[in-house]
């Protein structure tokens, strides 16, 4: 497992309420839906992320779909 920093981050009340409620209703960690937002954006701007775009203890390919109809847009 990849050594873990700690980030600051600051953000709208109303978007991070939203993102505890999605955490919930996925039992995942915030950190992790953050991570995944990471990633997303990197690929999005061609950057390769650590693990070449692997999620880490993903489940199931749904993210994975949302980001090629992202990208075949």
């Amino acid at each position: 497992m990849p050594e873990r920093k700690t980030y600051s981050v600051r953000m709208q009340q109303t978007m991070l309420d939203s993102l505890k409620h999605l955490a919930v209703d996925e039992h995942r960690p915030l950190s992790a839906l953050l991570e995944e937002a990471v990633r997303d954006i990197l690929l999005r701007y061609h950057r390769t992320p650590p693990g070449g775009g692997q999620k880490e203890g993903a489940k199931g390919s749904k993210g994975k779909d949302q980001r090629k109809k992202r990208t075949a847009k």
